[in-house]
């Protein structure tokens, strides 16, 4: 019931983002084209993208399959998926439970979606179980140590850092491996950087990232404003000349199905 309840609010957040998303998604698309490079350059048959988002990236998935399959939790990011009109279907559903028959597809592809899942291993065994023998996954996820700045700055305030705890690496490596898949696993850190802390709380909101847990509530109206000016101060000590950075941990899982 909780699991339900969570993926509602994530649904609900990411849906109200998917207007802005794509001006936005700067992590998304600097992650996401970097992924590609552990997809076979021949790879045909169907390709499911698994978290979709507003389907930015399916032109050029598509190079990659001949058939592309859209799926996210989201119905107003499917809605804006669709106006791209590449992907021959479109499924809201949640990705522990994919509604798909057992082999059906030849490639699943998923960046930035896996560490919203409370629940990463049932994902995996659902990508085990609609693999067909020898099909290719590629996911991308971000893993602990990820915002390290936000989270430091926050500390300054007094209050628990409003934001989502990502999971090692070592525990998606073997979820993955207990469901059947074998994987690698590549780790690289990203960095973005902002003029000011605004505008890196404005960047969450419009790309929807900026739920943070079911008691939690959302960046920056999460706490008082002297909690918040606090924690502005404390991240403005970070600044560098290229403006404020916030750096992200990302893991790359890929491989082939036996």
């Amino acid at each position: 019931m909780e699991s339900q309840l969570q993926a509602e609010q994530i649904s609900a957040h990411f849906g109200k983002a998917a207007r802005t998303y794509e001006q936005s998604a700067r992590l998304q698309r600097e992650v996401a084209f970097d992924a590609l490079r552990f997809l076979p350059q021949q790879q045909q048959g169907t390709l499911l993208d698994l978290g979709c988002g507003p389907g930015w990236f399916h032109h050029n998935l598509s190079s990659y399959c001949d058939e592309l399959i859209a799926l996210d939790l989201s119905a107003a990011m499917l809605e804006q998926a669709e106006r791209h009109g590449i992907a021959r279907q479109f499924i809201q559903a949640n990705a522990a439970q994919i509604p798909l028959p057992d082999h059906s597809v030849d490639t699943v592809f998923s960046s930035l979606m896996l560490q919203w899942c409370p629940e990463p291993a049932q994902v995996f065994a659902e990508i085990a179980r609609v693999l067909k023998p020898g099909g290719y996954f590629v996911l991308t996820t971000l893993v602990e140590e990820s915002m390290h700045e936000f989270q430091q700055a926050w500390h300054h305030t007094g209050q628990k850092p409003p934001i989502l705890t990502f999971s090692p690496v070592a525990d998606y490596l073997r979820a993955a491996r207990a469901n059947g898949l074998s994987c690698h696993g590549q780790q690289k850190t990203f960095q973005l950087f902002f003029p000011d802390v605004f505008t890196l709380a404005r960047e969450f909101k419009q790309v929807g990232a900026n739920y943070t847990g079911l008691k939690a509530g959302s960046v920056p109206g999460l706490v008082g404003r002297g909690h918040w000016q606090r924690f502005a101060d404390a991240y403005q000590r970070n600044l560098t000349t290229q403006g404020l950075p916030l750096s992200y941990q990302v893991l790359f899982i890929f491989g082939q199905m036996p």
